[in-house]
């Protein structure tokens, strides 16, 4: 009697096999089910730092977040060294109200400059002008959570690491999506840092050797493409085993709310950066991975449900509505856990939408980038 069962209802035990194999792989293929393997060694002799921070006509992000980089609680010593991109603002009148503070350095990018990234030469010249070996890279824009942010940074400054990777995201005035987008990259990127490779940075919150930058002569071989600095910096020098990934809410930093039009350059810019990035197949195919098999697990089990509910199957209805539920739970939680380790205020109930949304959006921008005008990215006008 249990074999005719089996032999009568053969199809829909395949059937309910496929459901369960899409069930455990969307569950696994989560880039917040894998964990990010923090430093876990902390060097206890602090070394002195060098702050650089770009600016691009912000004078108003200037005046309220440079007083929280300049009263950092960081003993051994450290210089802020603001470099001007373009000052259309009144950056420098701004930046002249702070001149009690004499670890506080300013240089400009000099007008003549062209044909080449200015936030890249920006960049340059503040690890030129630095006096550390350790410098710690962010912008206007971006201001620290806590006044241990250089000393959390650094204290993973050991002799065998180059460069520390720290999370920032959007302030809370953000939009969801937004943040969740931000996050959900800065995962992936910490992630793949921690493991073996560094394949870029969304954020703004970096720390790194100045002679690794001098010797290895910065970013020649990119400088003509207007933006991407950060992942240039993370893909070119974040060998295996010399990146230190720090999760203490001590080393975040938060970043405006971005407009419309910066939101819009972020995604597009990226779009061009990735093409010459090292590890971008690898990148790509573990974020397509984990999207194929979270909306194939999705839809098969949406149209095998309405077939078993039309057809009275029963084996099939228990089959979908499991691959339906688990991939749900199992994404959410795993989301809730990522969102507490960053203090990120995101409703769970956003989660599954959000990551349905992705790819949605990363094919938007990607059909945007195709018809688009390539000169838009480069310095080069010809």
């Amino acid at each position: 009697m249990f074999f005719d069962f089996l032999f009568s209802n053969e199809l829909s035990l395949i059937v309910c096999a496929v459901l369960i194999a899409l069930t455990l792989l969307s569950c696994f293929a989560d880039s917040f089910f894998r964990k990010i393997h923090e430093n876990e060694y902390r060097d206890e002799e602090l070394l002195p730092v060098s702050v650089i921070i770009v600016s691009d006509n912000n004078a108003l992000e200037l005046k309220k977040n440079l007083p929280a980089f300049l009263s950092q609680e960081y003993p051994q010593g450290f210089e802020v060294i603001v470099v001007v991109c373009k000052d259309e603002d009144g950056t420098e009148d701004i930046l002249k109200t702070f001149g009690e503070y004499e670890n506080l350095h300013v240089t400009f990018v000099p007008t003549s400059a062209k044909y080449m990234s200015t936030h890249k030469l920006a960049i340059t010249l503040g690890v030129k002008a630095a006096n550390n070996e350790w410098v710690l890279l962010t912008d206007a824009d971006c201001c620290p959570v806590s006044d241990k942010w250089i000393a959390t940074m650094a204290s993973n400054c050991a002799s065998d690491r180059n460069m520390v990777f720290g999370y920032s995201n959007y302030t809370e005035d953000t939009n969801y999506f937004k943040r969740f987008f931000r996050l959900h990259c800065e995962y992936s990127n910490m992630q793949q840092a921690s493991k073996s490779y560094g394949y870029g940075m969304f954020g703004s919150n970096l720390m790194f050797r100045k002679s690794m930058f001098m010797d290895d002569k910065g970013f020649q071989g990119n400088l003509k493409y207007a933006r991407g600095e950060y992942y240039f910096l993370v893909n070119k020098y974040g060998d295996e085993d010399v990146i230190a990934v720090d999760l203490t809410p001590e080393s975040f930093i938060e970043e405006e709310r971005p407009t419309k039009k910066e939101w819009h350059n972020k995604n597009m810019f990226y779009m061009e950066t990735r093409k010459h990035l090292n590890h971008r197949l690898r990148h790509r195919f573990v974020f397509n991975f984990d999207m194929l098999s979270l909306h194939l697990c999705f839809w098969l089990s949406i149209v095998s449900l309405v077939y078993s509910v039309l057809t009275f199957d029963y084996i099939i209805i228990a089959g979908a509505a499991i691959a339906l539920v688990c991939p749900l739970i199992v994404r959410t939680v795993s989301a809730c856990r990522t969102f507490r380790l960053f203090n990120a205020n995101i409703p769970l109930i956003c989660v599954i939408p959000f990551e349905f949304h992705l790819v949605f959006h990363n094919l938007k921008y990607k059909l945007k980038y195709k018809f688009s005008d390539k000169t838009d990215f480069i310095c080069h006008k010809f």
